[in-house]
């Protein structure tokens, strides 16, 4: 299969930058899921390859691309954290010796460390002298999407790179490049925050027809009551979705909160908008604000305590009380 690549317009910049001569340390600042990966998978492909294009791109024939597409580049190191966990110094300690070395196949190695916010201070440090001097034939990039959560010493070091910031029209436009119809497209990109990539991974899983399922198992909830909670629990605790299960009532959550300050143009499950607008003027703010928190945290929650039904009966009995001022004033749900 060819490999998705990003558009020419919006890989103008990043043509330019490769014609410049790429930066040693770099960073990337953009959400998980958003275009940007695609455009960090591109570039690094291309300057892993033997003979990229004119464009820019990788040829996707020679031995290094085909290397890349196995999985198995040995100038080729990503660091990324665990769920609810940080990249730890051993880690990076690791890869600081591995970047010193010769290239095996490519002209450079290239080291990529995801989510790098994720870095322990001391796992920070350790990269410290490698991005003030890199090795002569190496790259390193940072991809961060809070970069203000990185040391300043960190940020300084680092040459940022030009990627895109895609609008909603130009996302939905790469999804219906991509197969996806209109309509889907627009939903996914509403529910995911306007991020296209990672809508077309979940459109290919069938998020859209489970997200149903999830959607009216939950919201039916506050009309259930306490058994039909912990079943529900007893059910999610098995499933291998919990954290796109998570997702969506992350979703719907800010959803109740826009509701309660008026912004509709705002809201994600417009699929649900009538239903949503019943229920969310019931809601406690104090109730609301924690059982965003708790959902907040659960790989951190999850990472923590390995018993997920005890996990998942935690966060549902809460979501329940969102409608505590109901029982209090004696209506029913």
């Amino acid at each position: 299969m060819k490999a998705l690549q990003p558009d020419p317009q919006s890989w103008q910049p990043i043509q330019a930058l490769l014609a410049a001569g790429l930066p040693q340390a770099m960073l990337a600042v953009g959400e998980s899921g958003s275009l940007l990966r695609l455009h960090l998978d591109a570039l690094q492909a291309a300057t892993l390859c033997f003979k990229p294009t004119d464009e820019g791109f990788a040829c996707e024939q020679c031995r290094s691309c085909k290397l890349l597409a196995e999985g198995s580049h040995p100038d080729l190191w990503v660091a990324a954290p665990e769920p609810g966990k940080q990249i730890a110094i051993d880690t990076l300690r690791q890869a600081m010796e591995w970047i010193q070395y010769t290239p095996q196949v490519s002209n450079s190695r290239w080291l990529r460390i995801d989510n790098a916010e994720a870095m322990t201070v001391a796992a920070a440090n350790a990269i410290l002298k490698t991005l003030e001097e890199p090795p002569t034939r190496a790259h390193i990039v940072l991809h961060s999407e809070q970069a203000s959560r990185l040391l300043p010493t960190i940020r300084s070091r680092l040459q940022r790179i030009p990627l895109p910031e895609m609008q909603m029209l130009q996302s939905t436009q790469w999804l219906q490049q991509q197969g996806v119809d209109a309509a889907n497209s627009a939903a996914l990109l509403r529910q995911l925050g306007n991020r296209p990539l990672r809508a077309l991974e979940l459109w290919e899983a069938g998020w859209l027809e489970q997200r149903q399922q999830w959607m009216r198992s939950l919201l039916d909830l506050s009309g259930q009551g306490v058994v039909a909670t912990l079943k529900l629990a007893e059910q999610w605790s098995k499933s291998s979705d919990l954290l796109l299960i998570r997702e969506m009532v992350l979703n719907v959550l800010a959803d109740f909160m826009r509701l309660q300050q008026g912004l509709l143009d705002r809201i994600a499950d417009l699929d649900y908008l009538e239903e949503l607008q019943l229920k969310a003027p019931d809601i406690s703010a104090d109730a609301l604000q924690s059982n965003l928190d708790g959902w907040l945290q659960l790989p951190v929650t999850l990472a923590q305590n390995s018993n997920a039904l005890m996990v998942m009966e935690m966060l549902l009995l809460d979501w329940l009380k969102l409608w505590s001022r109901r029982k209090t004033h004696g209506i029913q749900n």
